[in-house]
């Protein structure tokens, strides 16, 4: 009983935010102004902003990669706040936003590259792992796609859908390019400003996508009868219930990856399917897709090497 009221307890504590950041700071702000606003201090999950993790590059959090100009102004208009000082460097602009704020809420920062999906798909994957550890109660995380790169949030948007972890993506809607300057919700038509969330159903991973890229890494290239029959024996369990003209249609022509020769019946693997091999294989992608209880000393095994600092 102790123990169960201690992951009720754990379980709301609060959403945490996992967030993209780039030279625009009001993609983030504005989404935890509007949160804030509409459900003010506390959800049924918890304190409303719990904690915010921010990633982003080492040259937006340096400063090096300077903020376009920002205005921190009244909620629901253009008007600015007066008195308020605001710098240059978009990682500061929030970090002083969530300060004046919200109150209790924990910041962190992630650096990473944000133009590598491979990297910022691990950086993010192992992040979560630490925050969400599989198997276990972790943290409740939602994330905000409106910041950062496409590419950074492609990673962020992959893992949700994978890991279930993540169960809303939001972002913020702005009309006209120069009112991305402000911090906050300017405008109450949602022709000028809109907030919408994204409802993630967690994706099931496809066993049979993994296992006809491990065959064809065994071969240089290969018959689909001969493919068929490896996999018949090597897989049978995954592969009992499909038959060749499936394994044809439904995967060899579609799959990215694969490059199949309908004129030899042949079919080999390319560099894009030993690229996604080579992700499939990582030990933290493993703990997302198979979602086995983790002890602490396999969570920071998993977890090394990502920059990650809790600055308040």
């Amino acid at each position: 009983m102790y123990l169960f009221i201690l992951s009720l307890i754990f379980i709301f504590m609060g959403i945490f935010h996992f967030v993209g950041l780039g030279r625009s700071p009001g993609a983030v702000t504005s989404g935890l102004a509007y949160l804030y606003k509409q459900y003010g201090e506390s959800t049924e999950f918890g304190k409303t902003i719990e904690g915010v993790v921010v990633f982003t590059s080492k040259e937006i959090f340096s400063g090096d990669e300077k903020s376009r100009p920002v205005i921190d102004n009244i909620y629901g208009s253009r008007h600015e706040v007066r008195g308020v000082e605001i710098s240059n460097n978009s990682f500061e602009i929030v970090e002083k936003f969530i300060c004046r704020n919200f109150q209790d809420v924990e910041l962190w920062v992630c650096l990473t590259d944000v133009m590598n999906f491979s990297v910022a798909m691990e950086t993010i994957a192992k992040t979560l792992i630490k925050f969400h550890p599989p198997g276990k109660v972790g943290r409740h995380i939602w994330a905000n796609i409106t910041g950062g790169t496409n590419i950074l949030n492609s990673a962020l948007i992959n893992i949700a859908f994978l890991s279930g972890y993540i169960p809303v993506l939001y972002y913020t809607f702005v009309s006209k390019s120069e009112d991305n300057r402000y911090l906050k919700p300017f405008s109450s038509d949602e022709k000028e400003f809109d907030f919408r969330k994204i409802y993630v159903i967690k994706t099931n991973f496809d066993r049979v996508f993994q296992s006809i890229l491990e065959a064809l890494n065994e071969k240089e290239k290969i018959k689909t009868y001969e493919l068929y029959s490896l996999l018949k024996n090597k897989y049978y369990e995954i592969f009992k219930n499909i038959d060749i003209t499936q394994l044809q249609r439904d995967y060899l022509n579609t799959m990215v990856g694969v490059h199949y020769h309908k004129d030899t019946d042949t079919v080999k693997i390319n560099e894009d399917g030993k690229r996604m091999l080579e992700i499939l294989r990582k030990p933290w992608m493993r703990a997302l897709l198979d979602i086995k209880r983790l002890n602490q000393a396999e969570i920071d095994k998993l977890t090394m090497g990502i920059d990650l600092k809790r600055i308040f």
